[in-house]
Formats: structure tokens, sequence, C-alpha cells
């Protein structure tokens, strides 16, 4: 009877070996467009193989370029995957994740060292403390959601890297709190300044002059107020971006934004970017009622590719960790939380989608086929005037045979016709022979 287990990974063959895993089981769902694989057993083999639920669902996810859904009694994956592919990138996962790179065993559960640079695992076998693949994509979902352990998986009187990150992010919060709600309420005279510079800038602002020009003039005009950072964001959200996203003036006015998020870039480009999503939000769930709420996820997506969004920074938004690293007193949890459910069609395509290099490698591969397509023409071309060539050659050899073989008939002709003659005087010569004798 075959056996409901497989070996971790499935490609050891030993049949003695201890470290097993349920094989995986499936169902399919749904039918056209809305097809999903079900993995039906995802809490089983992640207990086996001691990572998170979520970590071999995210993996296989990212490596079939499929967005993944997380529910009660459901792991699903958008499109039909067979149990076949999905075992070989099971085996992959384990092979980066969950193997000790010295001895090849499944041994560095509860002891995975997480920090913002790289991911270290010490097996409980060899001992060895090594590096696990910080290049892969999916290193960075482990750096954002690190394995949160039981008590049984901690080394005695030693706190886990995530126990400890949190009592950081305890003690910043204490910090802060201990600055008082002043600094959180905003009174009626900076009110009036803000208000006073949000109206003030737009008419600043001239999309005929280049952008070095708006720059400084922005920058004299807001030097003015001495705003602290969130503030000076929010204005510049305000006066800067118009209303109707993706017109000429907005094009032209999105780089301003950049330049004064990269002018932070020594001290704080995080908290600067927060703060001009911070306006954003404000900006449309508030001043234009939604109304452009549809284009988040396009203007993120235009963000991103301008290199002003990263990947790392929305995570970290959409996590709280920003929010809880620069507290600002302009930011509304009811905009915020209107703001990421527009932005899910973005969120989705960070969180599922190809792989750093792997859009620049298909671009690569587009630009080649032009140029494979010219040589394939250009061969073809030679290929045929080749065959032209041998097919001219082919007719004169066949010309030359002809003409040759017409002088060889006419000189057997010629031979025959000789031979006749010489044959009519012998002929001629023995009757005169005999007439001669018989005279």
């Amino acid at each position: 009877m075959e056996s409901n287990e497989l070996n971790i990974p499935s490609t050891v063959k030993d049949p003695h070996y201890r470290y097993k895993m349920p094989k995986i089981q499936t169902a399919i769902q749904g039918s056209g467009n809305g097809i999903k694989t079900n993995w039906t057993n995802l809490p089983d083999v992640s207990n086996a193989l001691k990572v998170p639920v979520e970590y071999p669902l995210k993996f296989i996810g990212r490596e079939l370029g499929s967005n993944t859904e997380l529910k009660t009694n459901s792991y699903l994956i958008n499109g039909s995957h067979s149990v076949e592919k999905m075992q070989e990138l099971l085996d992959k996962f384990i092979k980066k994740y969950v193997l000790c790179p010295k001895c090849h065993l499944p041994e560095i559960h509860g002891k995975i060292k997480v920090t913002k640079k790289e991911i270290k695992s010490t097996c409980r076998s060899c001992g060895a403390t090594c590096k696990l693949d910080n290049a892969h994509d999916f290193a960075t979902y482990i750096r954002r959601n690190p394995p949160q352990y039981e008590e049984e998986d901690k080394v005695a009187g030693e706190k886990t890297s995530n126990e400890k990150e949190k009592e950081k992010e305890k003690e910043k919060k204490v910090e802060k709190e201990k600055k008082g709600k002043k600094d959180k309420k905003i009174d009626k005279e900076l009110k009036k300044k803000i208000k006073e510079c949000c109206i003030q800038l737009p008419k600043i602002l001239n999309d005929e002059e280049s952008l070095e020009k708006n720059i400084e003039e922005i920058n004299k005009f807001i030097g003015k107020y001495e705003f602290s950072l969130d503030v000076k964001f929010y204005c510049l959200t305000f006066g800067v971006i118009p209303n109707e996203i993706y017109t000429k003036a907005f094009t032209h006015r999105l780089p301003i934004i950049k330049h004064f998020i990269q002018k932070e870039s020594d001290n704080n480009p995080d908290e600067a970017l927060f703060n001009f999503i911070i306006g954003l939000q404000d900006n449309i769930f508030s001043k234009q009622k939604g109304e452009n709420k549809k284009y988040i996820s396009s203007l993120l997506y235009y963000l991103y590719d301008r290199d002003i969004l990263s990947e790392e920074f929305w995570l970290d938004y959409l996590g709280g960790k920003i929010q809880e690293k620069y507290q600002s007193m302009l930011n509304s949890p009811e905009a915020e939380k209107k703001f990421k459910e527009a932005a899910n069609e973005f969120s989705n395509w960070i969180e599922n989608g190809p792989y750093e290099g792997e859009e620049e490698e298909k671009k690569e591969s587009e630009n080649k086929e032009p140029e494979k397509k010219e040589k394939e023409e250009k061969e073809d071309e030679e290929d045929k005037k080749e065959k032209k060539k041998d097919k001219k050659k082919k007719g004169k050899k066949k010309k030359d045979k002809k003409k040759d073989e017409e002088k060889e008939e006419k000189k057997d002709e010629k031979k025959e016709e000789k031979e006749e003659e010489k044959g009519e005087k012998k002929e001629e010569k023995k009757e005169d022979d005999i007439d001669i004798d018989a005279i």
C-alpha cells in the first residue's frame, strides 16, 4: 500500500529517513478566470515542516506568479496547479528555508534569527550557524513576517529576535507618549498657517516654468513657515498635487514631490514619504470626498515606477510599522483605512508580484526578439540567395552537359559517316579485284 507521507524533502529516497511530511492534497475550485487551487492539508504540511502556515503558500504563490488567499480552512492559490508542480516548489522552499545549509537536515526550527538585513539559522543537529537564502525575493517576506516561536522552541533564558524587536518598539512608544499630547494637537495658529500655505502654494507654481525654478520658488515660500516635516509634506501634497490625477499638471508636478522626498534621504526618507502618503489620504478622502479613490492603485503604480515608492516601504506601511515609527498628528485612521482598501490591487501585486529582475529579464527578452527575427530574416534571405545560386549553377551544369552530349553525338555521327565511307571504298576495291582476276 502506498504511503501518504514523503521525506523532507521528497527528493530524499531513503525509506528509513525519519523526517516525514504529508503528501500535498488539493482541490480545484471555481472555473474560468475564477478558478483556484485549495491546498486542503496545508496546516498539516506546515506543522511537519515547523514553519508558519502562510510560508509555503506565499512561497509557492510567488514562484507561480499567482495571488494567494489565506482564510479559515481554505488556503487558495489563483489558477489550477498540479500536485506534482506544487511538490516541486515545496521542495525548493524546504531546501532554502527548512534545511540546515551545512548538514541538510530539517533541524533549524526555532533557531532562525531575522534582522533587517539577513536571515540566519543555527542547526540543532550539527550546531552550525549559517545564512539562509537572503537573495531570494521571499526573504523580504520573512524579514517582514518573522516566525513566531513557542516556549519549547526557545533556548533557556534566551529571547527570540521577535521579542527583542517588540521590546524596542514598546520602548519607542513609551518615549513618544512621554512627550505629551501637546505635540499631537494642532492649535488654531498652526491651522491658520496650514490653510494659508495650502491656498497660496498653487498660485506660486507655474507649469510653464522649469522644474528647478518651481522648486526654488517653493523653497523660498514654504521655508518662511518653519513647519515640522509632517506639516510641510501635508502642505506640499495639497498645494502641489492637483485634484485631477494623470493630467499634464500632475506629471509635471510629481517630480517636485520626488525632489523634496529625496532631499530627506540622508535623514528620514521613509518619514517624508509617509507624510506624503498621509497628504494623499486626506486629499482624496477629505478634500475630494473619495471621487478619485478608484485611481489610487494606478497612482501607486505610477509612484512605484518612478522610484518614489518602494516595495519595502509599502509592506511596512500595510503592516503598521511605519505608523508606529513615525507618528503624525495629521494622520487620520479613517482615511488611512479607506486608502488601504482602495489600494488593494496594488498591495496584492507587491505581495505576490514578479521577483526583482524578472521584469527586466522579460524586457530584455522582448528587446532580443526583434533582433532574433531580423537575424532569422537575414539568414532566410541569405539561404534563398544561396539556393538561387545553387540552382543557377545546376542549370549551367545541365546546359554544359547537354552541349557536351550534343558534341559527342556529332562526333559519333561523323565517325560513323567516315567508317561507312571507308566500308564502301573497301567493297569497291574488292569488286575491282574480282573483276581483274576474272579477266
